[in-house]
């Protein structure tokens, strides 16, 4: 994983807003390289899942961030989607700047 400078310096000369900057900043410096849930992240940030939707959007807009999403078994019981994110590799970073 690359260091947070390395993370925040093309999120620094981009034009992403506030909160896509706080979700940024949270993957860079909270989570390991592997892929993470969407609900921890949006926890840490004082939001709900459904609003940290549009700033991932814009960091994967930027090539900043990368998103899978897999059908899987969920806490009733029923399988449903569940989307995990992680920062890009540090060549799709550089090539977004």
């Amino acid at each position: 994983m690359a260091t947070p400078t390395h993370v925040m310096a093309p999120a620094l000369a981009s034009s992403i807003s506030d909160r896509a900057f706080r979700v940024l900043h949270v993957l860079a410096l909270h989570m390991d390289s592997g892929w993470v849930p969407i609900p921890p992240i949006a926890e840490m940030l004082g939001m709900t899942s459904h609003q940290i939707r549009l700033p991932l959007a814009e960091l994967r807009a930027a090539g900043m961030v990368e998103h899978d999403r897999r059908y899987e078994t969920g806490d009733t019981g029923r399988k449903t989607w569940h989307t995990y994110v992680r920062l890009a590799d540090d060549n799709a970073t550089e090539d977004a700047a």
